[in-house]
């Protein structure tokens, strides 16, 4: 069991340390290229690679990608009322508490764990994951939001293009597939390796109530990613999937949209830090429960 845990874990974890001891050791790490490039190329071509992948299989989830929209509209919900209850200052613990690095950490996982097909419903979760983070968070750290803006998202026109291909029962052409096949593969590594990077430069205080919070936020997607998975009757893959992802630490992301924004970056920062150490431990804890 431990062979079979440490196969999972170790490559997105060892990943991610690269990426950590390059920015450490002091070597240039272009992380808003590789950001900007992943959030309008790479992640599009993973997006619709994936549900291609899936094919007229991912009718068949319309049930899972509810259940994926369900879980993170509770997730929003309770994120904000604890932040309500707990006077918590600014828009971004809301934005923090909320998000998921269903992508970074949350791909590469049910990949290991699952394989294509896990990474296939993981795909619908982080789509669906990344939608809310591209609108209602941004409009939560923003105030305000355009029609316009949401044209620009490259996100869009992946899920678009793949659910054209699908619905109406056509094949892409072979250029699209290899194409969108070639940047997908390499969206997930440069992820980890930008996760690691971020993480090394994040300028953390060692605060008893951010790594408190960061506890909170591991067992509010746990829990709630087991409530909807009971509740919807999921069983297998479909259940571990979507636990598996709900349980996953903050969003580098939210604190992308802290920083722009200026909603609270530095305790933001700590949220992703600490929650992210602490899914070190939880991740191989919640597989050892699905394996």
């Amino acid at each position: 069991m431990f062979a079979e845990l440490f196969a999972v874990t170790a490559p997105v974890f060892l990943i991610t340390m690269i990426g950590y001891g390059w920015v450490k050791r002091g070597q240039e790490f272009p992380s808003d290229f590789i950001t900007k490039l992943n959030m309008n190329v790479g992640t599009p071509a993973l997006v619709f690679n994936g549900l291609i992948g899936l094919g007229s299989d991912l009718l068949d989830s319309g049930v899972f990608t509810i259940a994926s929209l369900i879980v993170i509209l509770f997730m929003l919900l309770a994120s904000a009322l604890a932040t309500y209850l707990l006077r918590l200052p600014g828009r971004g613990y809301i934005i923090a508490l909320y998000s998921t690095n269903s992508g970074n950490i949350g791909l590469p996982l049910c990949l290991f764990a699952f394989g294509e097909a896990g990474l296939g419903l993981g795909v619908i979760f982080m789509a669906m994951s990344s939608v809310f983070q591209l609108t209602v968070a941004l409009f939560i750290s923003h105030g305000k939001m355009s029609a316009a803006s949401l044209t620009r998202i490259s996100l869009f026109w992946g899920l678009g293009l793949a659910l054209y291909f699908i619905l109406s029962g056509t094949t892409p052409p072979g250029w699209l597939s290899n194409t969108s096949e070639l940047l997908g593969g390499l969206t997930i590594p440069l992820m980890l390796l930008t996760l690691g990077a971020s993480l090394a430069r994040l300028k953390v205080e060692n605060s008893g109530q951010l790594i408190a919070l960061s506890v909170f936020k591991i067992a509010l997607g746990t829990g709630i990613g087991l409530l909807v998975a009971m509740a919807f009757g999921f069983t297998g893959l479909e259940r571990n999937v979507l636990i598996l992802q709900s349980s996953m630490p903050v969003a580098v992301l939210s604190y992308l949209l802290a920083a722009q924004y200026n909603r609270n970056p530095q305790e933001v920062a700590a949220l992703v830090f600490f929650s992210t150490l602490i899914s070190v431990v939880t991740v191989p804890l919640l597989l050892t429960y699905m394996l």
